[in-house]
């Protein structure tokens, strides 16, 4: 018999006992996958589990009105100086965030935006492409 393979991680894994259908693999980080593509598609396919979810974000930002104020307070990123281009590039490395690396096999999309705006944040979106941002006339001359 040929052991399934989890579509997180793609390891073959031996299924529960007590859950002889089991899909993904008991790994943690494969479980939290699991859930959240659950959470979702039940988001998108139910409207009223949506609704609910909505109702309940928009309760939680009622009682804590003071929160994105004291976050940006305290999460306040200065200024880029100017640097050269293989400084730059190098910020640039620094800042593409390779933490689901290990989800890359297992994720659909294939589009990552990278930018050397600090502010942006990469993430991925569902097609074909890197796009990574160029290197500003003065960032290439420095």
């Amino acid at each position: 018999m040929t052991l399934p393979n989890c579509p997180y991680c793609r390891e073959p894994f031996v299924p529960s006992r007590y859950r002889p259908d089991q899909m993904v693999c008991s790994n943690s980080d494969c479980q939290r996958h699991r859930r959240t593509a659950y959470h979702l598609k039940k988001r998108h396919d139910d409207p009223a589990y949506s609704a609910q979810c909505h109702d309940s974000q928009k309760q939680w930002r009622e009682e804590h009105p003071e929160y994105m104020r004291d976050y940006r307070r305290t999460h306040r990123r200065s200024a880029p100086q100017p640097t050269s281009s293989a400084d730059a590039l190098a910020r640039l490395l620094d800042q593409v965030k390779n933490n689901v690396v290990f989800d890359l096999k297992s994720c659909t999309a294939s589009v990552w935006l990278v930018s050397s705006d600090e502010r942006v944040k990469n993430i991925v979106a569902t097609a074909e492409l890197i796009v990574v941002q160029r290197l500003s006339v003065d960032e290439q001359t420095a």
